[in-house]
């Protein structure tokens, strides 16, 4: 699904411009994946492990974009994107078509200005307009801020996932499964 171009103010007083991820952005989101998988623990996938060629993002992205029941959005600043989220169809089954499952990132130096909260306004929006009845998602446990944010809006812990992530140096932390009815 394509979303028109916006431009917002953030808590710091900077712009960002909100918009849809389009096959052309494919080496910027290279790029922003890399350096964001490096920043925060909490993501499935390390910088190493995310090895997309230009070729294939790009048609990762031209998919979402073409799929009416999916939207991916970025967050640009100064030319760069600083955040990416998305939400589409938990599947193609009619016994699953009401759900749908939603992520987003954040580069570290745009946490707390407000760019979460302002891709999840949109993402809610864009699945009452599109009638998903519930949207999932994954937090892990220790991610603070963004189950803070899931919370705020109108998310609920419905299960816990014993051991859902395992960080190099042995350690564990669990999964939140979390639900928002709409």
């Amino acid at each position: 699904m394509v979303y028109n171009a916006e431009t917002l103010a953030l808590r710091n007083g900077r712009k960002i411009t909100v918009r849809s991820a389009e096959p052309e952005d494919a080496a910027a989101m290279l790029q922003y994946m890399k350096a964001m998988l490096g920043e925060t623990p909490f993501l499935l996938r390390t910088p190493e492990e995310f090895n997309y060629t230009e070729e294939e993002e790009a048609r990762i992205l031209g998919g979402r974009r073409n799929d009416p029941r999916s939207l991916m959005l970025t967050a640009e600043a100064d030319g760069q994107i600083v955040a990416c989220a998305d939400i589409s169809s938990h599947g193609a089954k009619s016994r699953v078509w009401h759900r749908a499952e939603l992520g987003i990132s954040v580069r570290k130096d745009y946490w707390r200005l407000g760019i979460g909260s302002a891709l999840m306004e949109r993402l809610i929006a864009f699945a009452k307009q599109i009638g998903y009845e519930q949207i999932e998602l994954t937090v892990e446990s220790k991610n603070l801020r963004a189950l803070r944010l899931y919370l705020r809006n109108g998310f609920s812990v419905y299960g816990t996932r014993p051991h859902g992530m395992k960080y190099p140096d042995g350690s564990y932390d669990s999964d939140y499964l979390m639900v928002k009815m709409l």
